[in-house]
């Protein structure tokens, strides 16, 4: 009961913080003040870390950093899946060291996930990426010691999921992916906006990604590419039946998208004429047995990263697994994998 109202409370404080974070109004002073703050300390921890004073390291082997600068969704973990699948398909034994958000048992001592890892135990992000690729998936709070055990079961390279900011693990390559829906917010640094690292960072960054195909042009972004998130099909978690998303057009649908931006999905579904009940769930977050028992005799949608979360048996016999496809150029894919194989081979 105390867990589910630190939830509760937790989610309202993120919600009036994002409120603040992506309006054009300026934050309270002490919000500045404390941002104030965070920025001195993060560039004195950067500042100890390329002096040498903080000790850095990586295995013999590539380690590619998919990351971001904002707090909360902008789509790191689904193209950390698809690259992680595209080298796979290319013959790489591919390692993924992940944090395990907040998993109960993730922690500083790394452990490889298999086939009966608990999404409860591990995070969702990394049950999901074990799920949904060949890659080894490694859940520990230090990259470090992830990439170390990654190397020691043989991979060719190493992602780094959401691993910008942790500088204990050097990196050979850094992917940033920025949702064109919120962009930077404020472009303020945390709390008074949603950035972790300031603006200046983009400027070392070996590739942008660019979720949305757009961005604040005031920025004149360069090495980037762009990409889109597309939901064509679902699939019936109970018989394994895929439907085109255009059969839900006009009809009722609830959905549930623990996920850290999920307007931007829920306004694509809308957008296709399909009448969606959004049920409010924080980002990692799910909902409780009770509310899942209401939801019985009715269509009920989930992200892949939410479906972990949860056992088929207790959902309804119309619950459908959206299937996430990533929307790329061509000629911008080849040359994202183009990059990435300079440092593999």
């Amino acid at each position: 009961m105390l867990f589910c109202i630190k939830c509760s409370l937790m989610t309202k404080i993120i919600q009036i913080l994002e409120t603040i974070w992506y309006q054009d109004k300026k934050p309270p002073l002490l919000l500045i003040a404390l941002s104030r703050i965070y920025g001195f300390l993060f560039k004195t921890r950067k500042a100890l870390f390329d002096s040498g004073v903080f000790s850095s390291d990586k295995p013999e082997v590539p380690v590619i950093v998919v990351g971001n600068l904002n707090v909360g969704g902008t789509g790191k973990t689904p193209l950390t899946l698809y690259l992680a699948n595209a080298l796979s398909k290319a013959g790489k034994k591919v390692g993924i060291a992940t944090r395990g958000y907040k998993g109960k048992k993730s922690n500083s001592m790394p452990y490889i996930l298999d086939e009966t890892s608990d999404a409860q135990d591990y995070g969702d992000e990394a049950v999901y990426l074990s799920r949904h690729s060949n890659a080894i998936v490694c859940v520990c709070s230090q990259r470090l010691k992830a990439a170390n055990l990654l190397f020691e079961r043989g991979v060719d390279v190493i992602l780094s999921d959401d691993g910008l900011q942790h500088f204990a693990l050097k990196r050979d390559l850094e992917l940033v992916v920025v949702s064109s829906d919120r962009a930077f917010g404020n472009r303020r640094l945390l709390p008074a906006g949603p950035l972790r690292e300031g603006l200046d960072r983009l400027d070392t960054i070996d590739l942008i990604c660019l979720n949305g195909k757009k961005i604040d042009e005031d920025l004149h972004l360069e090495n980037t590419i762009d990409f889109e998130i597309e939901n064509k099909t679902a699939k019936n978690i109970h018989n394994g039946q895929i439907r085109s998303i255009d059969a839900f057009i006009n009809h009722d649908v609830n959905l549930i998208a623990g996920i850290g931006d999920p307007n931007v999905l829920i306004q694509k579904l809308i957008k296709l004429g399909i009448n969606i009940n959004h049920i409010k769930v924080a980002d990692h977050g799910a909902i409780d047995s009770s509310e899942i028992k209401n939801l019985q005799g009715t269509s009920l949608f989930l992200t892949p990263k939410d479906l972990v979360k949860y056992s088929k048996d207790d959902l309804p016999k119309e619950t459908w697994e959206l299937i996430p496809e990533m929307m790329i150029d061509q000629s911008q894919e080849q040359s994202m994998m183009n990059k990435i194989f300079e440092i593999i081979q």
